[in-house]
């Protein structure tokens, strides 16, 4: 069986896309025959990218038993494949390439959608936004999104310093919340600061790693609070700070709140939080719903309920020794990769 994989979001560039399109493809590499075709670039490679594609599947799209495209975003070219092509489609899907709405997206996206032979999509909120939109529930598979568990990586005492150091926090007896993720609106930054922190005891503090256009805003109410010693915004982390970060932490925090044509399609920083043993508190709502496993890996709180999000912070007892074990448990790429090829081999007998 021959798979042709097809992504507008790869390494080197850094994201939540990228990350799934990688590891899909290097665990596949493992158990089957795939193809990439990727756009490594940013948003002004797409359209020479689009091309290469069109010229690609006009040549060869006839050698692949199925052609899996990753995201709804790539929809227009499922007419294009139907021509030249006896190969099954399948896509999987996210969340914000479900529900976007700008230029007629959301009459033309479902039509060639229902098209498709199979949707994964990577969570059950998501393949709900997908039968929203007419797109029948027997094309619909729900795999969400997986960690490689053979690369985790430990920190020293030395590296961790060098980490705090670089940030200039100050830990020493202190609970450390942590957040990582885009500065936009619906990872509830600002709302988590204005209700929860501030409410906090004083030896919280609150540390957010990403970058994003709500920095500006953010800045202002953490001095608007006097929260400069208790607030911090580190900007852009590797991905060894990143982990360091993990480490260091006592909770990790995901206040997401609703926010119209936009969610939250799963979530991976809560798995890679919780493969370094650090739980996990996160709004009950969309994609984030499916990657915390409640009361083992963490606690899902009701959106907007700053009292909820109190309780939970200061009287979390998560067994950090199984944390681990239990996300591999569900979401290891090598068992999710197997569920795939199973989908892919049922796909070309029909």
């Amino acid at each position: 069986m021959k798979i042709l994989f097809i992504t507008r979001a790869y390494p080197p560039l850094v994201g939540g896309m990228q990350k799934y399109a990688s590891d899909f493809y290097n665990n596949y590499q493992e158990r089957g025959e795939i193809k990439l075709l990727a756009n490594s670039g940013d948003k002004k490679t797409i359209l020479p990218f689009f091309f290469k594609v069109l010229f690609f599947l006009v040549l060869y799209s006839r050698q692949y038993d199925v052609i899996h495209l990753y995201d709804a975003v790539l929809f227009p070219l499922i007419p294009i494949i139907r021509f030249f092509s006896n190969a099954k489609i399948s896509f999987t899907v996210n969340g914000l390439d479900i529900v976007y709405s700008r230029f007629g997206y959301q009459k033309l996206m479902p039509f060639f959608l229902k098209r498709a032979d199979k949707i994964f999509a990577i969570s059950k909120y998501t393949m709900k936004q997908c039968e929203f939109r007419g797109i029948p529930r027997e094309k619909l598979v729900f795999i969400p999104v997986g960690l490689n568990f053979d690369c985790l990586e430990t920190c020293s005492e030395l590296k961790k310093s060098e980490v705090i150091s670089k940030f200039d926090v100050s830990i020493e007896g202190k609970k450390i919340l942590l957040t990582v993720g885009r500065l936009v609106k619906r990872k509830g930054h600002y709302w988590f600061i204005a209700n929860v922190l501030k409410n906090l005891p004083v030896d919280y503090i609150y540390l957010i790693a990403g970058v994003g256009p709500e920095q500006d805003s953010l800045i202002e109410l953490i001095r608007e609070l006097d929260l400069t010693k208790r607030v911090y915004l580190l900007g852009r982390v590797s991905d060894e700070e990143k982990n360091c970060l993990y480490q260091i932490s006592d909770i990790f925090v995901m206040p997401n709140i609703s926010v119209k044509n936009d969610q939250e399609g799963f979530g991976i920083v809560l798995l890679e939080a919780g493969r370094y043993g650090l739980p996990t508190i996160a709004s009950n709502i969309e994609g984030i719903r499916d990657a915390v496993i409640d009361r083992k890996t963490g606690f899902l709180v009701e959106e907007k309920n700053a009292q909820d999000f109190l309780n939970a912070i200061m009287n979390s007892n998560i067994d950090r020794s199984s944390l681990s074990d239990i996300i591999g448990t569900y979401f290891d790429w090598k068992c999710l990769i197997e569920r795939y090829y199973k989908e892919f081999e049922k796909m070309k007998t029909r």
